[in-house]
């Protein structure tokens, strides 16, 4: 769990800017002695998890990603036994999938693993900004790892997959090792082409359920 020192300044705001607090009042804010709190400020600071100077105290970057990485951790253990949804609009990708979905090496661990074998090219929806940190919960679960291989001197990198419906179609959201997508576009593979079943096109509202 995380620190009661970092869980204090995080609170104060010193993820942001320096903070003025002694280690007298951290001591007290906390309910341990001075010199517990001194040992574990020093102990703080030599793992890289805050900086001192003077009579101020800054969180530093390490400290904020492991704090964030607790809290996607925790939300993803409260959420797991539930489904995750998603709407965003259609977009067009980068015409990558074709390729890497035509590759035996991901065709056939697709087809053990998820029940079904993948049509080349994946369908793209970006997503609000508003549903960023449900994607960031949905890549904290375990998923389905389908693994990384090497075929004609080319490495393909391993990835994640957590099955899906859209719009009431069986699908999987998929997460590359190696993606030149940025946080906002979820990348879908399903056993038929999603465009044409459901016959939809760019900018068209699609809706995704995790299970």
């Amino acid at each position: 769990m995380i620190n009661d020192i970092i869980f204090l300044l995080l609170k104060k705001g010193a993820h942001r800017e320096p903070v003025r607090m002694t280690t007298s009042e951290i001591a007290n804010a906390i309910n341990k002695s001075q010199q517990t709190a001194s040992r574990e400020l020093i102990m703080l600071e030599n793992e890289g998890l805050l900086e001192r100077r003077k009579s101020t105290v800054k969180l530093t970057e390490k400290a904020v990603k492991q704090a964030e990485n607790i809290c996607i951790a925790l939300r993803a253990a409260l959420n797991a036994a539930g489904e995750i949804k998603f709407s965003g609009a259609l977009v067009t990708g980068l015409k990558e999938g074709r390729y890497y979905l035509s590759q035996d090496g991901y065709v056939s661990q697709i087809k053990e693993k998820l029940g079904f074998s993948p049509f080349p090219g994946t369908l793209n929806i970006q997503i609000p900004a508003s549903q960023i940190e449900k994607r960031l919960e949905l890549r904290a679960r375990e998923g389905i790892r389908i693994g990384g291989f090497e075929s004609a001197g080319r490495e393909f990198g391993p990835m994640k997959a957590y099955k899906c419906r859209i719009n009431h179609t069986q699908a999987a959201i998929v997460f590359p090792e190696r993606s030149h997508h940025g946080l906002n576009v979820l990348e879908i593979i399903a056993p038929l082409n999603l465009r044409t079943h459901l016959k939809i096109k760019d900018g068209d509202t699609v809706h995704c359920e995790v299970f």
